[in-house]
């Protein structure tokens, strides 16, 4: 066998659309596995030789997406309790049964323009589909994990800024009329949280603002 020095590589056939690519970085060998047609495991060594020239190779990892992102926000401790409640509701709900079987290092763009699609047009598992809004704050969630992925140099690039998230549409603000502000106390009386609404109605103050006070 030819030993290939660096910037170099090859591709073997490993089943029907499943191919094993080789190369080597500074003397170091390293292999992947790669489905799809043969053009796509030539990309993608490209890519890698492409991050080699760069000083940008990263070390196959067998890490998945939903692994990764767990252990992300397991580990962040730089987001208020509110926040981090909210992205693991994202994670768990709109990012990992979408996307959290692939591997860190696959995920490539077009699969996260697929999940934004598939969010749109079914949702999560309640099959309902999710507002652009939501998507967005879902894309921004992978966003800033995969920011952090390529700071710890587990991924040579952020591939979520390739991806624009769905365009939302600006809505008028809708202001309760006094006759509704009524109403809804009206409603509440006896409830626990009838001191906070009317607080909340009074003042204007966002939930945030109000635990804030607390």
């Amino acid at each position: 066998m030819i030993k290939r020095g660096h910037n170099e590589g090859g591709i073997d056939q490993r089943g029907p659309d499943r191919w094993r690519l080789r190369w080597r970085v500074d003397d170091r060998r390293f292999s992947k596995t790669v489905r799809g047609p043969k053009k796509a495991a030539q990309t993608e060594l490209r890519r890698l030789l492409e991050t080699a020239d760069r000083g940008e190779h990263v070390a196959p990892a067998r890490t998945s997406v939903a692994e990764y992102i767990r252990g992300w926000l397991d580990d962040n401790n730089h987001i208020t309790p509110k926040t981090l409640e909210r992205y693991r509701q994202l994670a768990e709900k709109q990012i990992i049964p979408h996307l959290g079987a692939i591997m860190l290092q696959n995920l490539r763009p077009a699969q996260i323009q697929e999940w934004h699609r598939a969010l749109l047009r079914e949702g999560n598992a309640t099959g309902r589909p999710l507002s652009p809004r939501t998507v967005g704050h879902a894309h921004r969630v992978l966003h800033r994990g995969l920011e952090r992925a390529v700071r710890l140099e587990l991924i040579s690039r952020n591939v979520a800024r390739a991806v624009r998230p769905p365009k939302v549409e600006a809505n008028e603000v809708v202001i309760l009329s006094s006759e509704q502000v009524a109403d809804v106390l009206f409603r509440l009386q006896g409830h626990p949280l009838h001191p906070i609404v009317a607080f909340a109605l009074g003042t204007g103050l966002r939930r945030g603002e109000i635990c804030a006070l607390a």
